[in-house]
């Protein structure tokens, strides 16, 4: 059988266009660095199951992109096959509940293979007590062999008791209706690392003890970095105990940002609230970078002086945009197509830096270590000593191929680790050259 993996310029990609940094597996980094496999988002909905019911239903999305999987011609098709594994856990980390299964994904053409607007998306439900939980979720591509894994927690909610309640929140792209009226609704699936582009429909169910009743229901959008704020009122009749309630969000038309959105419904003396987070991506932009600004901000690192004053230089808003896709474009290894891998192997080793080096209020990518990783990637040895005698905490990363050593300290005591003699951006960008 023909293997087809994709973008094979990403080996070359991953030292960036400054110069050559391998990205070696040590084990200060294997914990991070463990999700070779298919990149997916996941959501959590938690609804009821039935009017007398005790029990919750928690429901898991699953999203991938085509781009992500490996593909194998089989006849006229392409197909790739993976595996999902959900398991929860209660709050005394003892399996609660779990499935596995697989899901196989079949493309008409090779040009399919590689497309970042086809996705294959999946679900399965647990009937559950209503408690905390922490869910953990793997991908398998089952023809690299390769994993990716997250873990997430949620609240479930006990729906039997109460005069109003409703679910938690879903955001769909679409909702049909069959001839037996049943709803269908197509979810758009918005975790932590992906960002709605397009207009979309915010989907919630209601229950009411005592139908039918007339609710008013108001909700708000508040933008965390641009304040920006939204706000609607209308009402809605609740003619059973189980009434679908959806209305359209206009990110579109929103600028790019996180949002909270807060809903609260209220009838027959009673209310009730929910909320979620999500963001709203320019498609220009990675979906680890949530704003224009950070987004060039961070282009510091490896930005040429040249390129870094044109940056510079750009007014903000479409200008600085603009200037920003133009950067892109120059280093996109494989132009013509969706993806541009320099760009995600960069905004990669931000996301680690991130997780792995933030501090208090300090995002990972701002700090020293956040420096050192970004440019040169993971070091070949790690020394450390978190409770030295007569010391602070310091930790030692060695780079053997560019014969350099850097010496952190934590000063604070705090876990932020500060360079013992600062380096410039541009000493870093030579020692890729030399």
């Amino acid at each position: 059988m023909l293997l087809f993996r994709h973008h094979p310029v990403l080996v070359l990609v991953l030292g960036f266009f400054i110069g050559a940094a391998a990205l070696p597996a040590q084990v200060e980094f294997d914990a991070m660095q463990e999700n070779t496999g298919p990149n997916f988002h996941a959501d959590l909905v938690n609804t009821a199951i039935d009017s007398s019911s005790t029990l919750s239903r928690l429901t898991v999305y699953i999203e991938i992109l085509f781009d992500d999987l490996h593909f194998v011609k089989q006849g006229d098709v392409f197909e790739a096959n993976y595996e999902v594994a959900v398991t929860l856990f209660d709050k005394d980390n003892d399996q609660a509940d779990g499935a596995v299964w697989k899901e196989k994904v079949v493309a008409t053409n090779f040009d399919m293979t590689n497309k970042r607007d086809h996705i294959s998306q999946c679900h399965r439900a647990f009937a559950l007590d209503p408690a905390h939980y922490t869910v953990k979720i793997s991908v398998l591509d089952l023809e690299s062999r390769q994993k990716s894994e997250r873990s997430t927690a949620i609240d479930l909610a006990r729906f039997d008791r109460g005069e109003l309640s409703g679910s938690s929140l879903l955001f769909i792209s679409s909702v049909t209706q069959d001839s037996t009226g049943r709803l269908a609704v197509r979810p758009q699936i918005s975790d932590a690392t992906k960002g709605i582009i397009d207009s979309t429909l915010a989907f919630l169910e209601v229950y009411a003890a005592h139908p039918p009743q007339e609710v008013k229901v108001k909700y708000e959008l508040l933008g965390n970095a641009t304040r920006t704020k939204v706000r609607r009122t209308f009402t809605q009749n609740l003619e059973r105990w189980n009434t679908p309630l959806f209305f359209k969000l206009r990110t579109d038309s929103l600028p790019q940002d996180t949002y909270l959105l807060s809903v609260e419904l209220e009838g027959g003396g009673a209310s009730f609230k929910t909320r979620k987070s999500f963001f709203v991506r320019w498609s220009a932009l990675p979906a680890s970078a949530t704003d224009l600004k950070t987004a060039v901000e961070q282009l510091r690192y490896v930005a040429t002086k040249n390129e870094w004053k044109r940056l510079k230089k750009a007014k903000g808003g479409d200008a600085l945009l603009e200037e920003y896709k133009a950067f892109w474009l120059r280093h996109d290894p494989t132009p013509g197509t969706e993806a541009n891998e320099t760009m995600d192997a960069f905004y990669s080793r931000i996301e680690f830096a991130n997780q792995r080096f933030s501090v208090m209020h300090m995002p990972g990518w701002r700090t020293d270590m956040g420096l050192i990783f970004i440019i040169l990637g993971s070091p070949d040895d790690v020394e450390r000593d978190a409770y030295p005698r007569d010391m602070k905490p310091y930790e030692i990363w060695n780079y053997y191929q560019y014969n350099r050593q850097f010496l952190f300290f934590d000063y604070t005591g705090f876990g932020d680790y500060r360079l013992e003699t600062p380096i410039s951006i541009y000493e870093l960008h030579r020692l890729l050259h030399n």
